[in-house]
């Protein structure tokens, strides 16, 4: 398996592109800004994308999915909680559920819902790495202050994390703190999924209000 992460647009939004080397297909992670950056990755690597995998609704990690979804049928993975963020519905968009195995080729991506940053927030898990979107960034966390955030969810959806692998990758959705590192990296330095791991839900609720 390949990863390609891209740092686009203005907020260091991360996309990527995973891809199995031998079929060439291939999954698109959150295209979002700048969708002809990534475009040239799938043109120079020779892949043929499969399916587009949403970590979550909010428009600055969706707003280059029709680009990519114009005239094809690329089958759209959106938590159903997070489909009233969108804008316009793309053609092939689908539901999900925690626990579902999504498929890109030989691929395969296991779904963890994980709430809190909003209602329909997931990882997606493929062998050792973790894309996490907004609910875990290096050294920190998804904002909880906007419509449809809950602290008390995103809380559960650290403890879940916490109980994963420590050599999982992690795949953020946005360029803080640094761009890569591991669960169990992060279960020692990022001061939120260290409490959740801890069981300390009210420090973990005090500190992130």
């Amino acid at each position: 398996m390949k990863v390609c992460q891209l740092k686009l647009g203005p907020m260091d939004n991360f996309s990527y592109l995973v891809w199995d080397e031998a079929a060439k297909d291939a999954a698109l992670i959150d295209p979002a800004w700048q969708p002809e950056k990534l475009a040239d990755v799938v043109k120079r690597e020779g892949v043929k994308p499969a399916c587009v995998l949403l970590t979550h609704g909010h428009p600055d990690h969706v707003n280059a999915v029709r680009y990519f979804t114009a005239g094809a049928a690329l089958p759209v993975y959106l938590h159903e909680a997070d489909h009233c963020m969108l804008e316009e519905a793309p053609t092939g968009l689908r539901s999900m559920a925690d626990g579902d195995v999504l498929k890109a080729g030989p691929l395969e991506f296991k779904v963890m819902h994980t709430p809190g940053h909003t209602p329909g927030s997931v990882c997606y898990a493929i062998g050792d790495a973790l894309f996490t979107g907004d609910t875990l960034f290096i050294g920190g966390c998804g904002r909880v202050d906007l419509p449809g955030s809950s602290a008390e969810d995103l809380y559960d959806s650290f403890v879940k994390l916490a109980a994963l692998p420590d050599a999982a990758a992690v795949y953020p959705g946005h360029s803080y703190n640094g761009d890569t590192s591991t669960i169990g990296v992060q279960k020692e330095y990022n001061f939120y999924l260290k409490l959740a791991r801890q069981g300390r839900r009210e420090d973990f609720l005090r500190s992130i209000s």
